[in-house]
């Protein structure tokens, strides 16, 4: 074997991978592990090669960069990445199915476009579905950053070997290996503003060593709890009123507490004292929602989950047994058990208003529940059934607890049919299964409807109603979701036969899955009780089946050529191909130039495919609100699922080059680009309620907003490109240590797809046309190592972008400005075995940069891309026996 280029070996140490000359017995024969010693196999080809640098883009974030980094989640690792640059499931977003789950979503588009794995196979999806039904994902919630050795990204389309949803990219989660020894520690942390206290404990622990003992078993634990974090807890948004920023009125605040509606003015319904009711304040509606006249309003900031509370415990093992000299059996095991408490976002109480739903039992659809006041009710005035808008404390708050148990379990057999030749076989068996309880907050339509009619709920003293009026009222529901995912695999790699430039490598596999999702309503809302159900019914399952292979080509002996293909099989859809092809020239030694292009698809999901339907709750502009043009509404949304759904067709290419010029020197540049054909997606809701079609948009007689109505369907496109920078650089010195410095950053070129179905491109790169997409991320880690001590400071940068959400938003704000957190870390390692650390997380206190058009959940910023945790402080300590 020649020695390695200074460019693999720049890359190889970045990788933390051992020595590439190979382990040679008495005899001189190959040991049976030394293959993992003299080759690595990359996240997105299965050929193993001495060169961790191929034809594909791939970030390394190795398990120094996981520790320096201050992030104690798998979750909040990835989400600082330059190429997740939004759009993507979080634990701020607490108003859906998913709320205390985190997914990733690379290149701007939806999370279902990235595919996780762990250990290079798949993960059970969660069982709650976010974006309505459509996205499913791999919680990273459920995976302990504690076991993980290092994380690759790969930043291409990778269908060719991965098959359905690597279409934006691979997020491979690596574990340690062959690990003996025993690491305990924890970590305490806490906000400088207060709240979000955090609790943190690991074990790692190994014992044997598989080249001298033949075997190893790895086992690790890890337990983490996180209280929660409300809006009355931070200054931004304790007082719910924004009327000194932007495009800011009393956006916090709900005019809903106590009021009739009479003649499009709002009426308080006050005592006879002239009071409102207990926990209200008497005010103007005007600054709230523009209707004339006041109302018994409400501050929801002390009533609204930022960042929900969380418990996680979470186990892995792994063992590996020798069994002969070319073959060894293994297995892993990991479990999760997270339990994650919020008040549901977006109704922290029920409120009785028009628009409200319920559904018929017998017909399955749903029916309009009226918000009239009987004439007959003691606290009607009028004589005569009116419209009224009324929260109710008395029934408890909506306080949501999920509850989700996640486990992959795996075993195997591998071995070497020749010194050339590696096999593998496995079978794996994954499941997330998810409880939401919801405590409070919804009401029994039949019972309401009887205590308005007899006046048995008291309006104006509510904690004087009967409990058993209160009891017979008030709901608590229970709903289950369950994924699964079985399946098995077989794999070989090796060289095929030798060309005049070099040895040609081969892999080749097959795979078989099943899997299922089963999402069932709370019984409640099946028997047609509950006002304002959240409705996420699905019930699909499906086989898949792959074949699929990969050669690599040495054409001369600076360039090669990588071509591989794979054909899946779904038993619901069909069948698909996805070829890639790759070129990867290396002319000098500091120099390669990668190239690649190839073809890929998204299977429908089982939400998407399957005769669902789902109704959710949120916000949209509207520009035909009788009262506030362009001011946000909180419509009924429905989401209907479509059984005749195509796969989505991709594209995508890289043109990149690599540079290293010394051995602790790497600087790439890529460029890439993305097309989707068929996207399977709903319309834009914002587009629906400005198009005003009565087909998709229901109004109630004075024009304001109830109902839109979105269906899943093959879109025409989505096209995206963009530009990928990573430099890597160490400087060893004498006395005063090493210090290292690692940049990624990312630019969006463009990010277009059509407002309306057939509709023409639209970019909407840089601005919140959509979601909101940065051009710019940047993540920038400079460390510094000098005798016992190890610092090191990241900069976060997230660039700004164009205020596009609405006319009136436009008027208040023609941009939000970029954001920059700092993050230091310190740890000490003077006595043996021990370290401790020190982490401060946005080291200057920045404050998400305004959005004008209150992105957040009455909240003047956007929560998929930041939180108002503020500066945060975490000490710990690790130690090894």
């Amino acid at each position: 074997m020649s020695s390695p280029s200074r460019l693999a070996a720049a890359l190889l140490a970045a990788l933390s991978v051992p020595s590439l000359a190979a382990a040679q017995d008495a005899d001189g024969h190959a040991d049976a592990g030394a293959h993992t010693l003299g080759t690595v196999t990359v996240t997105g080809s299965h050929i193993r090669r001495a060169d961790a640098e191929t034809a594909n883009p791939v970030q390394v974030i190795d398990r120094q960069a996981l520790e320096t980094s201050g992030k104690v989640t798998v979750a909040d690792v990835l989400r600082s990445i330059s190429a997740h640059t939004g759009n993507a499931a979080n634990e701020t977003s607490n108003s859906g199915w998913a709320s205390g789950s985190a997914g990733i979503g690379l290149r701007g588009l939806s999370q279902k476009n990235t595919l996780v794995l762990l250990n290079g196979r798949r993960l059970a999806n969660y069982g709650f579905p976010a974006g309505g039904l459509s996205d499913t994902f791999v919680n990273l919630n459920a995976l302990p950053l504690v076991a993980v050795e290092r994380i690759e990204v790969l930043k291409d389309g990778a269908s060719a070997v991965y098959g359905s949803d690597a279409v934006a990219g691979v997020v491979n989660i690596i574990t340690r290996q062959n690990f003996q020894g025993l690491d305990v520690g924890g970590s305490l942390g806490t906000s400088d503003a207060g709240g979000l206290d955090t609790q943190r404990a690991r074990l790692v622990g190994g014992i044997g060593d598989l080249d001298t003992d033949g075997y190893n078993l790895l086992f690790s634990l890890e337990a983490y709890d996180r209280d929660r974090l409300d809006q009355d807890q931070r200054a931004l948004t304790r007082s719910g009123i924004y009327t000194d920023k932007p495009g800011g009125r009393w956006n916090g605040w709900s005019a809903k507490g106590a009021r009739f509606l009479v003649n499009g003015a709002s009426v308080p319904l006050l005592d006879a004292a002239g009071h409102c009711p207990q926990g209200m304040v008497l005010t103007a509606s005007a600054p709230i929602d523009g209707l004339a006249g006041d109302t018994c309003a409400i501050n929801l900031a002390h009533y609204t989950t930022l960042i929900p509370a969380t418990e996680r415990y979470q186990a892995y093992v792994n063992g590996t047994v020798r069994i002969n000299d070319t073959t060894e059996a293994f297995g892993e095991l990991v479990v999760s058990r997270i339990r994650g408490a919020s008040l549901f976002g977006s109704s922290p109480y029920f409120t009785l208003e028009g628009g409200r739903f319920a559904l018929n039992a017998q017909s399955g659809l749903a029916e309009p529940v009226s918000n009239l006041l009987p004439a007959g009710n003691p606290y009607n005035p009028y004589g005569v059934a009116t419209p009224i808008e009324y929260t109710f404390f008395d029934l408890g708050q909506s306080l949501k607890t999920n509850r989700s148990t996640a486990y992959r379990v795996l075993g195997g057999v591998r071995g070497q049919l020749s010194e050339t030749w590696d096999w593998e076989a496995a079978a794996f068996a994954a499941r997330s299964k998810e409880e939401e309880t919801v405590a409070g907050g919804f009401a029994n339509r039949w019972t309401l409807a009887q205590a308005l009619t007899d006046g048995s709920l008291n309006l104006h003293a509510p904690s004087t109603t009967p409990q058993a009026v209160l009891d017979a009222i008030a709901l608590s529901t229970l709903r289950p979701a369950d994924s699964r995912l079985t399946g098995v695999d077989f794999k070989v790699s090796g060289s095929l036969f030798e060309l005049p430039a070099g040895t040609v490598g081969f892999a080749a596999g097959a795979e078989w899955r099943h899997e299922s999702l089963v999402s069932r309503n709370p019984w409640q809302i099946d028997a047609g009780l509950q006002v304002r159900p959240a409705i996420a019914a699905v019930d699909g399952d499906r086989d898949v089946a792959a074949l699929y292979a990969e050669v690599n080509v040495p054409v001369t002996p600076t360039l090669e050529l990588q071509l591989a293909g794979r054909g899946d099989h779904y038993s619901d859809f069909g069948s698909a191909f996805s070829p890639k092809a790759g070129l990867r020239w290396q002319p000098l030694d500091a120099l390669l130039v990668r190239a690649s292009a190839s073809r890929g698809f998204r299977a429908p999901s089982l939400s998407e495919n399957s005769a669902s339907t789902s109704i959710a709750y949120g916000s949209v502009v509207d520009p035909y609100d009788p009262d506030v043009a362009d001011s946000r509404q909180t419509p009924t949304f429905f989401t209907v699922g479509n059984t005749d759904l195509d796969p989505e067709r991709t594209r995508s290419y890289n043109l990149g080059v690599v540079v290293s010029p010394w051995a602790d020197t790497s600087l790439s540049v890529d460029w890439y680009r993305v097309e989707l054909d068929n996207l399977v997606g709903t319309g834009n809701t914002t587009t629906i309620v400005q198009t005003n079609d009565p087909a998709d948009v229901v109004r109630d007689a004075r024009g304001k907003l109830v109902a839109v109505y979105n269906r899943y369907q093959n879109l025409s496109e989505l096209q995206t490109s963009g530009l990928d920078a990573e430099l890597r650089q160490r400087w060893h010195t004498g006395n005063a240590g090493s210090f290292g410095l690692s940049s990624v950053f990312t630019h969006v070129l463009d990010y277009k797809r059509p407002q309306t179905i057939g509709g023409p491109l639209v970019d909407y790169a840089g601005s919140n046309l959509g979601p909101s997409l940065p051009r710019n991320k940047a993540t920038t880690t400079l460390d510094w190592k000098i005798g016992d001590f190890d610092t090191g400071l990241t900069w976060y940068r997230t660039g700004g972008y164009d205020q596009k959400a609405s006319a009136a938003a436009r008027a208040a704000q023609s941009r939000v400005d970029a954001y920059d957190q700092f993050d230091l870390y310190l740890a000490w390692s003077g006595i043996e075995r021990l370290t401790l650390y020190a982490k401060v997380e946005n080291v200057s206190d920045e404050t998400p940069p305004h959005d004008a058009s209150f992105p957040g959940i009455r909240a003047p910023y956007d929560f998929s891309q930041y939180d108002l945790r503020g500066r945060y402080f975490q000490v710990g300590f690790d130690y090894r026996f």
